[in-house]
């Protein structure tokens, strides 16, 4: 990898991990624990469709152990993680179709939201979760619509 290539993708980590600070400074006042903009997943989707599937991977996985690292506890990884694997597979999937950086965010913030409902319902062992599914559907396809809309003023003004 060229080192501009490297140093592009460190800025754009820091970027992403600043982005998760700055929503933890500022958490949604929402009755649902864990419904958030998902702004760090900005940096994610415009790295999939500039640098591809390898770095925009690398970066999530970042930010997202750097983020629990620096603003939540340590439990929250499992939930992130969860998250944020099957978000990316629903991007990847979504951007093989040739859906564009919006929907591709739609797509990623109700699987995001998904995911870790099945992480909690494993963890915690309570299957009366999934009565939050409808909300979390709900609020991870505004959430990625927002986040989708950004990354691709982003992505036009880049590509």
């Amino acid at each position: 990898m060229k080192s501009k290539k490297i140093a592009t993708c460190a800025v754009l980590s820091a970027l992403a991990i600043i982005f998760g600070y700055i929503e933890a400074l500022f958490p949604l006042p929402l009755p649902i624990p864990g419904i958030k903009l998902g702004l760090g997943n900005i940096v994610v989707i415009v790295c999939l469709y500039i640098f591809g599937a390898k770095i925009s991977f690398g970066i999530m996985l970042i930010k997202i152990f750097t983020s629990v690292l620096l603003f939540s506890p340590p439990s929250t990884l499992i939930y992130s993680l969860c998250g944020g694997a099957l978000s990316f597979v629903i991007m990847l999937a979504m951007k093989k179709m040739s859906f564009n950086t919006i929907t591709v965010s739609i797509g990623s913030g109700i699987f995001h939201n998904i995911g870790q409902l099945v992480a909690a319902a494993v963890v915690l062992n309570g299957l009366n979760l999934i009565y939050y599914l409808p909300l979390l559907i709900i609020s991870g396809a505004m959430c990625g619509f927002i986040t989708g809309l950004a990354a691709h003023l982003i992505t036009k003004r880049i590509v």
